[in-house]
């Protein structure tokens, strides 16, 4: 038998205790007492959510996702509201901050504090930076558990949101190209089987790709992809950062004098001018999301008073951070988001085809219907490819949205007329004449992706990335549902069926 009072090597002792607050659903913010214990057998500490061997310098989180999620050192949120915040986000475009004062106002009891000890030191009003934190710490567990993997994460960090970099920018890299779980959705309103005449089932994908004007803070190098040097209000990335001394004015060479953004050169000093008397005017109102308050002016296109020989002199201007164009859905006709990309400097159609080589990386992949407002551009864009490209899209048809047909493009436009009419192409419509599928998907999505524009406007890219991947996520699960609901019969094609390499050109 064992002597009480002993430490048997595999036995958790040498308790730590201290008080934290815990946000919950059902009772509010609560006062929680949180205890680690150390088993000496195994050299480790196990805390609420993880364990730490005493030679290791990460934090391995147990398997599942645990009912108090610790997003601080005496800070817990429930996974019931970490959820809650997450579809408020997802469903009505709410801050985080919002989702906050949301907490505040709605969950937390208003005589709390009474029931205290007059010496307690810990908040119970959840903050903006609390909301991320367990945002993006929930959405990472809640992926591990559904790939069945572990969460390790550094233990020593100057923030949570530091701590979590690594493990978000590891999960924007699975969801790239082909990785939402919806990727190679099918149901009847965007996908239509058929026999042929020998008898065998031919399927035919409908899929929309439109651009949304959404972007995040990137280097204000026309293009470039580097991420931005970490220091407030940084313009460019570390390999473009001597550009901060440069004249704000675009193709300026000169060094910006010291106190201004801009050289001595009267034009260029008067954008400088214009720019402080605004920053004077107007008060901005800085959102849970953002990393600065200052005032930016990007491209800005201001007229000379002073004219030259060859007339008035239009002057464009960069004083503020440049940001992504725009981020590239690709849309099933019933609504269901199969990926997206950001576009950092334009829309150009180079771009789309890459796009789409990307989100579909084999033939087999590539749905037999592709719908974009410029396919007439793309196709002609396509005969100047090289052969493997050409091969690679010789099977998809690349119509225009019937509406665009008829109202954006002239008659005479040939190319349009006899490559992209959707009229050219029986598959696209009913036995009744009726076309088949929606090509007005993208659009539609598109109303509710615009609306996190004020969200992510200043989120770093990382986590600019993994938040709208989430909500893609989220929406696509209330789609599929609402699929199912109406009959439509939704259904995943296997991945091994479409990435098989035997289809790859």
């Amino acid at each position: 038998m064992w002597d009480q009072g002993t430490l048997h090597p595999r036995e958790l002792g040498e308790p730590l205790e201290y008080w934290a607050t815990a946000f919950t659903r059902d009772f509010g913010p609560t006062p929680v007492r949180v205890i680690s214990l150390y088993c000496r057998g195994c050299h480790t500490r196990y805390y609420p959510n993880y364990f730490l061997h005493d030679q290791a310098s990460t934090r391995t989180y147990y398997s599942g996702v645990p009912r108090l999620l610790q997003v601080a050192q005496h800070s817990f949120v429930s996974a019931d509201v970490c959820e809650m915040f997450s579809n408020l986000m997802a469903v009505a475009w709410t801050s985080a901050t919002n989702c906050a004062r949301f907490y505040n106002s709605s969950l937390a009891p208003p005589d709390i504090a009474e029931l205290l000890p007059i010496d307690w030191e810990y908040s119970f009003e959840v903050d903006t930076e609390q909301v991320w934190d367990s945002f993006f710490l929930y959405s990472l567990l809640l992926d591990h558990q559904e790939r069945q993997t572990t969460l390790i994460l550094p233990h020593v960090a100057p923030s949570q949101a530091y701590r979590l970099k690594e493990a978000i920018h590891a999960r924007n890299m699975i969801m790239a190209g082909p990785g939402q779980e919806h990727w190679s959705h099918a149901c009847d309103l965007c996908c239509w089987v058929h026999q042929t005449e020998d008898g065998t089932a031919q399927r035919v994908r409908s899929v929309i790709t439109d651009g949304v004007g959404i972007g995040h803070p990137c280097c204000g190098v026309h293009d470039c992809k580097l991420p931005l040097i970490r220091a407030k209000g940084a313009r460019y990335c570390a390999q473009h950062s001597s550009m901060e001394a440069q004249c704000s004015v675009l193709s300026c060479p000169l060094a910006a004098e010291k106190g201004f953004r801009t050289c001595a050169i009267p034009e260029h000093r008067q954008l400088d001018e214009h720019l402080q008397l605004e920053n004077k005017a107007i008060t901005l109102v800085e959102d849970g999301s953002a990393e600065d308050s200052e005032l930016e002016i990007r491209n800005e296109e201001v007229e000379c008073n002073a004219k030259s020989p060859e007339g008035n002199k239009r002057i464009r201007a960069l004083f503020g951070r440049r940001r992504t164009h725009n981020e590239e859905l690709a849309v099933a006709s019933c609504g269901v988001i199969l990926g997206r990309a950001t576009f950092y400097g334009s829309e150009a159609i180079g771009g789309v085809l890459e796009f789409w080589k990307g989100l579909f990386p084999t033939v087999e992949s590539l749905p037999e219907v592709l719908w974009h407002d410029q396919n007439c551009r793309l196709w002609s864009t396509l005969q100047n490819a090289d052969q493997d490209t050409q091969d690679f899209f010789a099977r998809v048809a690349l119509p225009v949205d019937v509406f665009h047909f008829k109202c954006k493009h002239k008659e005479g436009d040939i190319v349009c007329g006899t490559h992209c009419n959707p009229y050219i192409w029986p598959e696209l419509r009913t036995d009744d004449g009726k076309w088949r599928f929606n090509s007005s998907a993208a659009e539609q999505a598109n109303v509710w992706f615009g609306k996190f524009l004020p969200i992510v406007r200043e989120m770093e890219g990382t986590r600019f990335n993994f938040f709208l991947d989430e909500m893609i996520k989220r929406r696509n699960r209330l789609t599929v549902k609402e699929l199912r609901r109406k009959g439509h019969r939704p259904y995943l094609i296997p991945r091994e069926t479409l990435l098989s390499d035997t289809m790859t050109t």
